[in-house]
């Protein structure tokens, strides 16, 4: 695990609700990349990949006539948005990406969600198989903070376990406990303490908020990198936990409203055409 306190020194403070903090994520992105060694650089890497995941996401959608929220090419990206777009050409796309398209390409896509889960349950597996342990633990804490969240959600809308199931992520044990148990905590709560947190925080949330679900993650997020990094100073962890808030500070701080409000009620339509279908 390499020290990194020159970095770290330099980097700028993140606000994560602060409308008038401003940072230009491409730069410190860069400056990130050119001071790692290079296999701490092949971690931090995974972190640049969620937003090719979206730019894959959005093409795919696009080619499929199915409605995506990821208006833009988002940066920063490993892949350009040229380069993108012509995705099957790409010669160095990361493994669990390959693995996606080869296992998909002749599949019928419902919406946009199931592109992105598909994408993201070979993502988070590479992830946790990658030898790091910050990745690895970064990858299992999204995965099941992404699926509990999905199940909440569902069993708030009034969702089926079928339905519920088909909204998430990978193949593992978690999944059938979100799918099949009828208890409060999915009656995983001694196994995984912290679901109570993340049922609280969901239960108290504000649902016609347009950006809730990515409000309770980013909280439930930043608890988790306070956990993970809580002993540690100047190290990879520090720098990978500081880029992971950078992140969702950029994204919060650059919200549309009117444009949350378009994307909430494309939403609630999808969920009332999709409840219409089984009714």
């Amino acid at each position: 695990m390499g020290s990194y306190y020159y970095l770290i020194s330099g980097l700028p403070e993140v606000k994560l609700s602060d409308a008038k903090a401003k940072y230009d994520i491409n730069e410190i992105t860069q400056s990130i990349l050119s001071s790692l060694s290079a296999k701490d650089a092949k971690s931090f890497s995974y972190l640049i990949y969620q937003n090719d995941n979206k730019n894959l996401v959005n093409v795919i959608a696009k080619q499929k006539g199915l409605f995506s929220p990821y208006i833009e090419h988002i940066e920063p990206s490993i892949f350009s948005k040229e380069d993108i777009q012509k995705y099957s050409t790409i010669s160095n796309l990361p493994s669990y990406m390959n693995k996606f398209l080869e296992d998909n390409k002749n599949v019928e896509w419902e919406n946009v969600r199931h592109i992105e889960n598909a994408l993201l349950g070979l993502y988070y597996e590479e992830m946790i198989k990658s030898g790091n342990s910050f990745i690895k633990n970064y990858a299992s804490f999204m995965r099941d903070l992404k699926n509990i969240l999905a199940a909440l959600n569902g069993r708030a809308l009034g969702f089926s376990s079928e339905e519920i199931s088909k909204e998430l992520i990978g193949d593992y044990s978690l999944i059938s406990a979100l799918t099949k148990s009828t208890a409060s905590d999915f009656g995983v709560g001694k196994e995984m303490p912290y679901i109570n947190s993340i049922i609280d925080t969901f239960n108290s949330s504000d649902k016609a908020d347009p950006y809730n679900m990515e409000n309770i993650e980013c909280s439930l997020v930043k608890e988790f990198l306070d956990r993970a990094t809580s002993i540690k100073s100047f190290t990879t962890d520090n720098v990978f936990a500081y880029y992971i808030n950078l992140t969702y500070a950029v994204s919060i701080n650059g919200r549309n409203e009117e444009e949350g409000k378009k994307h909430l009620e494309t939403l609630i339509s999808s969920l009332k055409s999709k409840a219409s279908v089984y009714n």
